[in-house]
């Protein structure tokens, strides 16, 4: 029997329940929408309570390990479907698999239960838990398939679930463009993968991650096939991880429910381009131009998001750039060969930025739907919990011990050191620092000073969206309720942000220790020696490094509280905030011309040969040369039925005149 490189081949029927609970949550809800009312609500919620409930008990499972020879197997697997000699599809069940289920599941489940009392009232409430099932099962599909086009698959139905939830409020045309633009460029990523794929089969004969492993493993690829083949996986993974410069469409994604927000930031999604490195590392191994290209748009990336955060006033905005840079410094870690580091920062941002987005919905929802924050101000008082929901999170975010941001930051910050790319190092932190300020800047305009929900807008600069950065406010003016029943136990929505303190604070931890940490130990079996520390290749040990970040974070905090936070500012608030809506430098107010670059150079020509094609080629080419030869089989109809008229006489001449024709021809041809 063939051994699978990362987990033993077998049965392992757990793996259904945990994959299929969702959908089949979801085609009930689908099938029965109209009639269940309310209770489309806890169906979507008990069906991934049972796919979380699934994957704990199925946690010992993951990490099992057996030796057969000479090799160490780790996990579990189920063979789906054998269709031909490469091309097997199944499951696979290990801790890199593991790591990403538990957070689908948790954090997913967490969200769900949120939205019960988000979304109440809402006239698509039980579509919307349809919607969100089948994200999950699409995510599911993802991360647990042992193979490329299961992964395609996946990948690609994470694409249309999250075309159906942003632009859930198909009656807005703001969220239909969002949803269209995030489709469209997730098919991009698509495509890329696609062709990696048949790079893959092209050189293994299989679509097996197994077979395509060990193929890199035995130099099958060369240089050049295995650098293209990593090339276009990167164009999947920057398109759905909203890498620079396919990331445009990830603020836009605001458009939909805020609980839709977290569910794509925090738990699905964004992240599947981590996990698609982070799966395929052998590749990455083999080639360390893709490694540096990988690791360089990452950075880039980090720090465009942070920069991009300081020139937004939409609260969800803010967070969606702020989660824009942090996945850039995953896809860093995980280029430099930190894959472990990358993927424990995933694991950590996952609660934190579900935290964040949970509590702005907290925030939205009490302000009837208000999000931009030049129109809040002194909530602290108003919405204590929201307050120090929104601080805790916004200090994991920045880095600050001992919360779970922290631990994870620093890991990757300092891996890009260790593994000789000063560069990044300087990159990443200089973000830490961007990204204290930012993010501290909305909650002192959000938290403190003077309620500022009665100030005429035009006193804040915000009836000139030219200059906002950020659309007005009356285009977020509503998340489609109806007002009069917009009214629900608070509780649903304050107790999975509650639950989502304790990954904040806490889920760092379990990297104390370096190489004998939890963490470490988990996925070891799954990274190998390619996660092992390199020794003394540092200028600065991890002692110093950290104490180097948090003092650029407490730097961008004290910049954010001179400028937002202090008596003076928060005085002279308004006059402050017009001034500074006003004067917002053109190229972050049009974020860096990225769409309108895109716009010029694909979209515009695309419409323009989409035109010519519509209404010169298929009109007078093919429809002209279609409808032609349709003519011209008419008239030759015409022109031989005019021959069969029934007389015999007409027929004998014909035949007179064709053989003497004949006749004529022979004679000429045998003269010559």
């Amino acid at each position: 029997m063939p051994q699978h490189v990362m987990g033993v081949e077998g049965v392992y029927m757990p793996l259904f329940a945990i994959w299929l609970a969702p959908l089949v949550g979801a085609i009930i809800i689908w099938a029965f929408g109209p009639s269940l009312r309310s209770w489309g609500g806890p169906i979507g919620c008990a069906a991934i309570a049972v796919s979380f409930l699934a994957t704990l008990a199925s946690w010992n499972d993951a990490t099992r390990q057996t030796v057969a020879g000479a090799t160490t197997l780790v996990g579990a697997h189920q063979s789906l479907v054998t269709w031909a000699k490469g091309f097997n599809v199944g499951l696979l069940w290990d801790p890199l698999s593991l790591t990403w289920v538990l957070i689908i599941t948790g954090i997913g489940f967490l969200i769900h239960f949120y939205s019960m009392g988000y979304m109440a009232g809402d006239k698509g409430y039980a579509r919307f838990f349809a919607y969100m099932n089948f994200f999950v099962f699409a995510m599911l599909t993802l991360v647990l398939s042992d193979n490329f086009v299961g992964l395609l698959i996946g990948w690609g139905l994470v694409g249309l679930a999250s075309f159906f939830l942003i632009g859930f409020w198909y009656e807005r045309p703001s969220a239909v463009a969002a949803a269209t633009k995030a489709f469209v460029m997730n098919v991009v990523g698509d495509v890329g993968i696609l062709f990696a794929i048949f790079i893959i089969v092209a050189v293994v004969g299989s679509i097996s991650y197994a077979d395509a492993f060990a193929g890199a493993a035995a130099h099958k690829f060369s240089p050049s096939l295995l650098y293209l083949a990593c090339l276009m996986l990167f164009v999947g993974c920057a398109a759905k991880s909203a890498q620079v410069p396919l990331h445009s469409w990830l603020p836009d994604a605001m458009e939909g429910p805020t609980p839709v927000s977290a569910l794509i930031h925090a738990a699905t999604m964004v992240t599947a381009g981590v996990y698609l490195i982070a799966r395929c590392w052998p590749l990455w191994q083999g080639s360390a131009d893709a490694r540096e290209l990988v690791g360089i748009i990452g950075g880039v990336t980090a720090l465009l998001g942070a920069i991009l955060g300081v020139a937004q006033w939409d609260i969800k905005r803010i967070l969606a750039y702020s989660t824009m840079s942090q996945i850039g410094y995953m896809i860093m870690a995980v280029g430099v060969g930190a894959y472990d580091a990358g993927v424990l920062h995933f694991f950590t941002h996952a609660w934190f930025k579900a935290q964040l987005f949970l509590t702005a919905g907290l925030i939205i929802h009490a302000l009837n739907n208000e999000q931009d924050v030049r129109l809040m101000g002194g909530l602290r008082t108003r919405q204590p919990f929201a307050f120090w929901s929104m601080t805790i999170a916004t200090l994991s975010i920045c880095g600050v011990p001992p919360l779970a941001g922290f631990f994870s930051k620093d890991a990757v910050v300092y891996d890009t050191l260790l593994r000789g790319h000063p560069e990044l190092y300087a990159v990443g932190v200089l973000t830490a620092g961007i990204t204290a300020y930012y993010m501290f800047r909305m909650i002192f305009i959000t938290f403190f000073g003077e309620y500022r929900g009665d100030v005429d807008p035009s006193n804040l600069g915000i009836r000139h969206p030219e200059f906002a950065g950020t659309p007005a406010v009356a285009e977020h003016a509503h998340e489609g309720f109806d007002e009069h029943e917009h009214h629900t136990p608070v509780w649903l929505m304050v107790a999975p942000v509650a639950v989502l303190w304790i990954g904040t604070i806490f889920a760092g931890f379990l990297n104390v220790g370096g190489d004998s940490s939890p963490w470490h130990k988990l996925l070891e079996p799954v990274f190998g020696a390619a996660i092992s520390y390199p020794e003394g290749t540092a200028p600065v040990s991890e002692l110093i490094s950290s104490a180097i970040v948090l003092a650029v974070v407490i730097l961008g905090v004290a910049i954010a509280y001179v400028r937002y936070g202090n008596a003076g500012a928060l005085r002279d608030a308004i006059s402050r905030l017009r001034e500074e809506t006003v004067w917002m430098p053109a190229i972050l107010v049009h974020l860096f011309y990225f769409d309108l670059a895109i716009d010029a150079l694909l979209v515009r020509p695309s419409r323009a040969l989409g035109f010519l094609f519509g209404q010169l080629v298929d009109p007078l080419v093919i429809d002209g040369t279609v409808r032609e030869a349709r003519v011209s089989a008419v008239w030759l109809g015409h022109l031989f039925r005019s021959f069969q008229t029934g007389l015999v006489r007409a027929y004998a001449l014909t035949i007179v005149f064709g053989a003497a024709a004949f006749i004529v021809y022979y004679a000429i041809v045998a003269v010559h």
